[in-house]
Formats: C-alpha cells, sequence, structure tokens
C-alpha cells in the first residue's frame, strides 16, 4: 500500500492544478466558434506558453492568412496580459488556396489554432494568471460576415508543466504545420511581365520539383496569386516564373514566399540578383529593355506639362511671358534667351520638387504629387501670392519699373533675363495645384523608377509646361502671329486679376478644410493687412514705414495660435458616399458589393470640376442606387499614408483616382482623370 501511495503521489501533484484552470465555453458568431486556448494546462515561470485562438468554421466557411490574396482580411490578435508577460506574432500555419471565381484567396477552413508564443517572467509570484485577448477576422463562403471576439482564460501558476490534452491535437496539427526557414536566401529579378526568383540547386528543394509544391506570397501585390510558377532549370539553380500583380508598383525590399507540400513548408526571403545572367530590372512601364517604356512616360509628362498652361493658376504667368514677347517684337535673340531662362526656371523648380518629394519618400514619408498642398503653411503662403499677384494685375499695387515686361522683373528689380527665370519659378510655384490629364500614370511612373529616371520624368514635365514660351523663339513666324502690342493688353492684364482672386477663395476654402474658419478668418485678415502694407510701400512717403510694419503684422498673423493641423476631420458622412478606408472596401469587395472609389482632395482643381460635372448630379446618384454601387471617397487634402499606398498601388502618385469595382470574378476599372456624365453612366451600365 505505501508503495502504491509512493507512486500516486506525483501523479496527483499535477492533477492537483488541473481541476482549478479555467476553461471557458467557445463564442458563437456568424459561421465560426472560437476561444482561448492553452497548450498546457500550467504555467512555468521563466518558461514560454503556447497560446492560440482556436477556430471552428461551419462547413464551406473560411478565415484568412496573413497574406489574404486578392481579397479578404487577415485575422488580428491583442492580448490583454499581466505585467511582464509579451506576446509574440502570429505564428500561421501553412493556409490553403481558396479559389472563389478567377481570383484566389489564402487561408483556412475546418478546425484550425492560431498559435501565439508568450514570455512568461521568471520571477512570477501570483498562484495563477488571466489572460485576456481580442480578435477580429471575417469569415466568407460567397459572402463574407465581419467577426470580432473577446476571450478570458485563467490558469494556475505550477513549477512544471501540464499539457492541456484536450487541445493537444490541434497544436500539433498547427506545429506540423509550421513552415521552417529555408538554408538560403533566394534571388529575385524583374521583367515587364514576370517576377523570377531563383532558388539554390542543394539545401532548399528536392531535385525534381512536381506540381504538389503550392507557392504562397508571404508580400502582397509582387506576384499573381492565380498562376501556379512554372519551373525553369539553368545552369546553377532552379527558378520560379511568376507573372506580376496587376497591383505592382514597385520593387520590395524583401520578398518573402511560402513553399508547401502538405505539412512541409519552407520560408524564402529574396535579395536583388546581381549575377551577370540575372533578368533586367523593370517596372510596369518598361519594354523588354526599359527604354521605350521610358520614352511613353516621358511623353505622356511633356504632354502633360503643356496641357497644365490651360489651367486657371497658370494662364496669367502663360499671359505675362506673352506679353513679354509682344513687347521684344521681332527680336528673336531676345525671345531665345528670355525663353531659355524661362525653361531653366520653370525645369529646376521642378526638379527641386521632385528631389524634396523622392528624398522625403526615401525617409518613410508617404508623399506623392502635391504634396506640399497637404501643409495647411504652405496653401497660406500659396493664397497670400495669389492675392499679390491679383492685386499687382489690377494696378492696384505696382513694384517699379514699367510695362509689362514680366511680373518676375518688378519682383526682383532684375535685367529680363533673370526676370524670366523667376517667372519660370513663378510658373511652377501656381502649376503646383493642378494635375492635368497624362500627368498621373507619368508620375506614377516616375516615383516607381530609380531617381534618375524619375527626374527624368520630372524635368520632361517642366519642359512641357515652358514650351509654349519656348517655342515662340524658335518657331519660325510663331511670334509674329501674336496681336500688336496696345491699350488692350493693359485692359486684360487687369481681367486677369479677378480669376486670380477666385483662386484665392478657392485656396481659403481648402484652408479652412484642413484648419478651421477661425484660421480661415485670420488668414483673410493677413490679407488685408498685406494689400493695406504694399500700398503704404507704393506711396513712396514718410509712411513707408507703417508699410513695412503691416506688412510683416499680415505675414505673421496667420500663424498666431496657430490650429492643430494634424487634428483628424471628423467629417459625417452624407447619404451619397461612405468615407473610404481599406477595412471597408475590403469588406464590400468580400461581400460581393460593387464599389466605385473615388480619391480626391480640397486642393485637387480636376477633382473640384470632375466632382461638379459628373459626381454631383441626381442622374449619378441615381445610377448608384439603381445598380447597388457602394460609393467610398477618399479625402487626401492632409496627408494620409494609407490612401497613399492605394494611388501608388495603382500606379499614381497623386489624385484624382477612380476605380469601379463591377463585382466578383471582375478586374477593377481605372476611369479617365476627366469625367463627364456619359463617361461615369457608361462604367456604370457595364456591372
Amino acid at each position: 500500500m505505501r508503495l502504491l501511495t509512493a507512486w500516486l503521489l506525483p501523479f496527483i501533484s499535477l492533477l492537483a492544478p488541473l481541476a482549478t484552470a479555467a476553461d471557458t465555453a467557445p463564442l458563437r458568431t456568424d459561421h465560426l466558434n472560437s476561444r482561448l486556448v492553452a497548450a498546457q494546462d500550467t504555467v512555468v515561470p521563466g518558461q514560454p506558453l503556447q497560446v492560440g485562438l482556436w477556430l471552428e468554421h461551419d462547413p464551406e466557411w473560411h478565415t484568412y492568412w496573413q497574406n489574404p490574396g486578392d481579397s479578404g482580411l487577415p485575422t488580428r490578435i491583442q492580448f490583454d496580459l499581466p505585467p511582464g508577460f509579451d506576446a509574440g506574432p502570429i505564428r500561421w500555419p501553412i493556409p490553403e488556396r481558396l479559389p472563389a471565381g478567377p481570383l484566389v484567396n489564402f487561408g483556412y477552413g475546418g478546425t484550425v489554432v492560431l498559435p501565439v508564443l508568450l514570455t512568461v517572467p521568471a520571477d512570477l509570484q501570483a498562484e495563477r494568471i488571466t489572460l485576456k485577448a481580442s480578435a477580429d477576422w471575417l469569415v466568407c463562403r460567397v459572402e463574407c460576415i465581419p467577426g470580432e471576439g473577446e476571450y478570458t482564460l485563467t490558469l494556475p501558476v505550477a513549477p512544471t508543466a501540464a499539457a492541456a490534452p484536450r487541445w493537444t491535437d490541434d497544436f500539433a496539427r498547427a506545429e506540423r504545420r509550421q513552415p521552417r526557414p529555408a538554408e538560403a536566401d533566394a534571388t529575385i529579378g524583374y521583367t515587364e511581365e514576370t517576377v523570377e526568383i531563383r532558388l539554390p540547386l542543394t539545401g532548399t528543394l528536392p531535385e525534381e520539383p512536381d506540381a504538389e509544391w503550392v507557392f504562397f506570397p508571404v508580400t502582397p501585390q509582387v506576384v499573381s496569386n492565380t498562376a501556379a510558377p512554372r519551373w525553369v532549370e539553368t545552369q546553377d539553380r532552379r527558378a520560379l516564373v511568376l507573372p506580376k500583380s496587376d497591383y505592382f508598383v514597385a520593387e520590395p525590399g524583401r520578398f518573402e514566399f511560402l513553399l508547401a507540400q502538405g505539412d512541409t513548408g519552407l520560408l524564402f526571403g529574396t535579395r536583388a540578383d546581381a549575377s551577370p545572367n540575372a533578368a533586367p530590372i523593370a517596372v510596369p512601364v518598361a519594354a523588354d529593355d526599359g527604354f521605350p517604356g521610358l520614352l511613353a512616360a516621358l511623353g505622356l509628362a511633356l504632354l502633360g506639362g503643356l496641357i497644365l498652361n490651360l489651367m486657371p493658376c497658370v494662364f496669367p504667368v502663360l499671359f505675362l511671358k506673352a506679353a513679354a514677347a509682344i513687347e521684344a517684337g521681332g527680336d528673336r535673340a531676345r525671345l531665345r534667351r528670355q525663353g531659355a531662362f524661362y525653361t531653366v526656371g520653370v525645369v529646376s523648380s521642378f526638379l527641386a520638387i521632385a528631389m524634396i518629394l523622392l528624398a522625403l519618400r526615401a525617409s518613410g514619408e508617404a508623399l506623392g504629387w502635391g504634396f506640399q498642398l497637404q501643409s495647411p503653411v504652405f496653401v497660406a503662403a500659396l493664397a497670400l501670392l495669389f492675392f499679390v499677384l491679383a492685386m499687382n494685375f489690377a494696378g492696384l499695387v505696382e513694384f517699379g519699373g514699367g510695362g509689362l515686361a514680366g511680373l518676375g522683373q518688378h519682383l526682383v528689380r532684375g535685367q529680363g533675363d533673370r526676370a524670366a527665370f523667376f517667372t519660370g519659378v513663378l510658373a511652377c510655384v501656381v502649376a503646383s495645384p493642378c494635375t492635368a490629364p497624362f500627368m498621373g500614370v507619368a508620375l506614377g511612373a516616375a516615383l516607381a523608377l530609380p531617381t534618375a529616371a524619375g527626374l527624368i520624368i520630372f524635368a520632361a514635365l517642366g519642359l512641357g509646361l515652358a514650351l509654349p514660351i519656348l517655342a515662340l523663339g524658335w518657331v519660325p513666324g510663331l511670334a509674329n502671329a501674336l496681336p500688336r502690342p496696345g491699350l488692350w493688353m493693359e485692359t486684360f492684364r487687369r481681367a486677369l486679376a479677378f480669376p486670380l482672386l477666385l483662386t484665392v477663395c478657392w485656396l481659403l476654402w481648402v484652408y479652412g478644410e484642413q484648419t478651421s474658419v477661425l484660421a480661415m478668418s485670420r488668414l483673410l485678415a493677413a490679407l488685408v493687412t498685406v494689400a493695406f502694407g504694399l500700398w503704404l510701400l507704393a506711396r513712396r512717403d514718410a509712411w513707408r514705414w507703417l508699410g513695412w510694419t503691416a506688412l510683416a503684422a499680415g505675414l505673421v498673423l496667420p500663424l498666431l495660435h496657430a490650429p492643430d493641423f494634424d487634428a483628424p476631420r471628423n467629417e459625417p458622412p452624407t447619404a451619397a458616399y461612405e468615407p473610404w478606408s481599406a477595412a471597408r472596401l475590403a469588406e464590400l469587395r468580400a461581400a460581393g458589393e460593387p464599389v466605385l472609389v473615388n480619391m480626391t482632395a480640397a486642393w485637387c482643381i480636376t477633382c473640384l470640376a470632375n466632382e461638379r460635372v459628373a459626381l454631383s448630379s441626381p442622374e449619378f446618384h441615381a445610377a448608384l442606387e439603381a445598380r447597388g454601387v457602394r460609393y467610398l471617397k477618399g479625402d487626401w487634402t492632409r496627408r494620409d499614408s494609407e490612401i497613399t499606398a492605394y494611388l501608388e498601388s495603382f500606379g499614381r502618385s497623386g489624385v484624382p483616382l477612380y476605380v469601379l469595382y463591377p463585382g466578383p470574378g471582375r478586374d477593377p476599372v481605372v476611369l479617365p482623370q476627366l469625367l463627364s456624365v456619359a463617361i461615369v453612366r457608361a462604367a456604370l451600365e457595364d456591372i
């Protein structure tokens, strides 16, 4: 009897804490049972504790992997742990491929545990600990339903670990399906249409790969999810060739993928291949050797810059240079020289903006074209500049000198060449609120290409803007076609003050949208104060000191009691649209609903024109309702890295962007940058 007792006592001591462990009932939500479980029934100080989100799906329903594929959302878990505990990331088991028509998603059906390793402090003194967690997911069959849950798990603290028999099989299966890191990095190369991943011949996969090796991209939007990789043998390695994703924008710093065969998985990372036999690196705009694609981007940039001359902000500056050409008469040498200085001013300004933009993006900032207009300080400065220009055009303020040789000459008090250069700088500054047709694709390519090629595209954009003035001195007969100078020029100049004042009104509205009505009122007061100061300075009498004082006060006034520029804008959605978010878009797409996405900004003139012409009419809203189209609007007036990433996924660096998702099984359609009622109606009728 004593011998039996001696054998049983250790087992009784192990079972005693198990009787006190709390095991809650599963949480039942739409088509899913879930609970927080642990691989052992005791917590041992200083030893890791493996817990997991246990998911039991209804038949034919599934949730998603860390990369959900063409649609869906990954499951997320957040822990509320006792002091000293720490939670690692989800240790994702090998997923399943889940075809959905022409799309492919990655996820889990049946019963699965998503394990997480918890760090337990070595000095843990409690008798028991309580773990709290919350999770959210998207569960789908054909339709999709978002779900969430909150969980509590209480476990006793013991000196030795005790396994939890109920969950042993689930954790064991999750452990078997854990991919292991490959022994060596793969290398990667890009062509116009494909991604080529090269694996070492030894130490990774069997010598003869077969169709059972399934490819899962961990890094999204690089390769197509639908196509199986094509295996290619080379002299020193084995390669997988896959088509690029439709949303490929630029080469990622590191591409990770999983190769799985049954319960065996190998997790690879890649680095760029610099070997002589590597495929040429390219981006989607490039052809086989990259050069014709660059030429196409240059052509689009040149055409977009040319169209910028017709924008209301730029046209007055164009008139200034045309007036200078009229005054030059038939002096072709003077026209060529000043045209060259004007072009240098425009192109150098575009390059300066481009270098700032590329440098900020390289530092991790999510920025695109027009980024400077996302700063209320820049918008206020631009409003002041346009207001001063309007006063000068109207003749209320003169800066010295006579004639219409160029506003730049008045501003810098220099000779004609220097004035031409600074007028070019001015043209670039006033063009910054505008995005002309063809610019979007060109700028998207400029930000995806290497820095040198991107700068060339920005230079082409500036050349397009300067081209009309440059052509006056080089195209025979073009300068002669200009009208003769006369009093009409002064009248026309004064008339141009009014579109500039309308631009000031628009900038004031943008500033108010970014800040507040009170801040906009201060800016209005600053405009009046600056006008008063300039008027006094122009008098050239004893009151000039007051003019300088008023001018300084007007420039400082908007900065006093500066509003919180980073405060969120809490605009309630109207009945016509919902605020855009990546999660909301994914939810609607997963539910199979057609969606129209409108990416806009208050400072985008093209966006506002499209809103008035095509996206605000009763006919448009009736068409949305009749076809059940959900309308999402993303506001990029302030910096928003999520919207920036969405723009880049379509190869764009700025707004506007209009994307129509017709529904399940169909690719998204990018609408033109300039919309009409007919264009939008035709797109909606095609759903």
